[in-house]
This record gives C-alpha cells, sequence and structure tokens, in this order.
C-alpha cells in the first residue's frame, strides 16, 4: 500500500466521485494499484473510510481474481491498523451500493440518466467506549447493534485522523 504526504486537490471525476484517482483526491489514506482506503465523509465512527476499485466495478461479481485477491490484502492490513489506531474493539466492513438508487441527491450523480453504481466498502470502526481524540469525543452510542452514521464530519481534525490511521499502516506503507 502507498500514501501521499499531501494529496494534490483537483477536481473529483464528475461521473463518478469513486473513480477519482487517489492522487486526486484529497482524503486517500493509502492505495494501492488496484484500490484506494478514503475517509468516510461521516466521522460517527472515529477512523471510518471507504475502500473502493480504481476502475470502475458496477457488481461485486464484476471484480477481477486480481481485485478479489487485493482486497483480501488491504483488508488484511486496513483492519488492525484501525483498532490500533483509536482502540476500536472491532472493525465492519458492509457493501452497500444504493446510494447511486436514491431519488434524492444520489451520489455519485447519474450518468446519462441512469444510476451509476460503483462497488465500494465501508468500513467502520466500532467502540465499546466513549474516544477521544484531538479533544474531541467519539461514541458509538448503537455499540452491538447496526451501525448509525450520524453526520459528524470532524471538520478540523480530518487531516490528523488521516495521519494516525497512516501512522499505524506504515509497515506496510511503501
Amino acid at each position: 500500500m502507498r500514501a501521499f504526504k499531501n494529496p494534490p486537490h483537483t477536481e473529483l471525476n464528475p461521473d463518478c466521485i469513486t473513480c477519482t484517482q487517489p492522487e486526486d483526491d484529497g482524503e486517500t489514506v493509502a492505495f494501492t494499484d488496484l484500490w484506494k482506503v478514503i475517509l468516510h465523509p461521516d466521522q460517527s465512527g472515529l477512523g471510518s473510510c471507504l475502500l473502493a476499485p480504481l476502475r470502475h466495478v458496477p457488481r461485486i461479481c464484476d471484480q477481477t481474481d486480481d481485485e478479489s485477491t487485493d482486497f483480501f490484502a488491504v483488508v488484511e492490513v486496513l483492519e488492525p491498523a484501525l483498532e490500533r489506531a483509536f482502540g476500536a474493539s472491532l472493525v465492519n466492513f458492509s457493501c452497500l451500493r444504493n446510494w447511486a438508487y436514491r431519488a434524492h441527491d444520489p451520489e455519485p450523480p447519474f450518468k446519462d440518466g441512469k444510476p451509476n453504481p460503483h462497488v465500494h466498502w465501508h468500513v467502520i470502526p466500532r467502540y465499546a467506549r466513549p474516544v477521544v481524540f484531538k479533544d474531541v469525543t467519539f461514541t458509538d452510542p448503537t455499540f452491538g447493534e447496526p451501525f448509525v452514521y450520524r453526520g459528524e464530519r470532524a471538520a478540523g481534525i480530518r487531516p490528523q485522523i488521516i495521519e494516525r490511521i497512516q501512522e499505524e499502516l506504515k509497515p506496510q506503507l511503501i
């Protein structure tokens, strides 16, 4: 895996924001030749990330064998890194393709008037106890139950969250 110290901030891919190359996504945590890890916009679960293939993959079954193998290689280092970074009790992974089909505010946007799904995994650290990071307290009120995003943006400390995750990934970063 690789990471940028200070990724350039250019425009996201207008057809599919998930397809944006890692060097053009300022929220990139780490990437391989086939996958990227980006900080999730909602930090209700401190350290939550999105794991997405670099090429447009509309369905899980459309992944190549190499993408599947690389996915598990990323998970093998990302999961324990997130546990160490903030003391997560566990890490949940879920693949949700619903957002491309929402009637309101679809993201990624529709392409040619049709939903444009891109496989991506939500990687959500879960916490049995409150966690304080950079003087901000994060709680997981649904611990032990399905995770609920609550709109926590973690404004002002997002770069430090990325740096903390990268510190735990360092042995695996090229």
